[in-house]
């Protein structure tokens, strides 16, 4: 059973439903690389879309499915600028403790709350399988990294068109911008990471 199924209230048709439920499934994969592109966290990338479908089927379910994408669109961009504002609010937070000299005890709950918010330096899942070899463990890694050093729209334009195999159109669609937007964002991602790889390799085998 879908899990976004309790938000759906029992007296809409069954057709109904099933559209909105397809219509979720349908989007979960852009949203997640829309998020994880502006974030760059996967766990609170997952959990912004979550609330972004929650939040979604909670007050624009009634509304024509024509108008689902864009109004999606809105919702999860919002909880993207709510993630932002709660990270800034901790990086501030930090910044006057240690002005200040102060600190908070190990035992206390926002301690760790902070210190996820913290940039993680690299992370364990991406590009290759777990059960891959070094090699692809390092590469892996420096792919990582190159898409670190990416402006924010052009990492999310290269995730959906080059992980998630999205069209052109499609991506526009998705991010709610000109296709024109999307060749100029692409071919800037693709010509930095081309750039950022090719200096990795030539230092390595200088």
């Amino acid at each position: 059973m879908n899990p976004l199924e309790a938000g759906i209230p029992a007296c809409k048709p069954v057709s109904v439903q099933t559209s909105l439920n397809d219509f979720l499934a349908g989007v979960q994969s852009r949203a997640y690389h829309v998020a994880y592109g502006a974030l760059w966290e996967r766990e609170v990338s997952l959990d912004v879309v979550q609330d972004s479908m929650l939040r979604f089927v909670e007050y624009y379910r009634d509304k024509p499915e024509k108008e689902w994408p864009a109004l999606f669109r809105t919702v999860l961009n919002s909880k993207i600028n709510d993630q932002r504002r709660k990270r800034l609010l901790g990086n501030t937070t930090r910044k006057l403790l240690s002005l200040t000299g102060l600190g908070y005890s190990r035992d206390n709950e926002d301690t760790g709350m902070l210190e996820n918010e913290l940039p993680q330096p690299a992370h364990e899942d991406g590009f290759s399988q777990p059960e891959a070899g070094a090699t692809d463990g390092e590469l892996k890694g420096k792919i990582e990294l190159a898409l670190r050093k990416l402006a924010e729209r052009q990492r999310q334009v290269f995730l959906l068109r080059e992980q998630l195999g999205l069209s052109i159109r499609e991506t526009a669609e998705t991010l709610g911008i000109s296709e024109n937007s999307i060749k100029q964002h692409h071919f800037r991602a693709l010509r930095a990471m081309r750039k950022s790889l090719a200096e990795v390799w030539e230092h390595e085998h200088a």
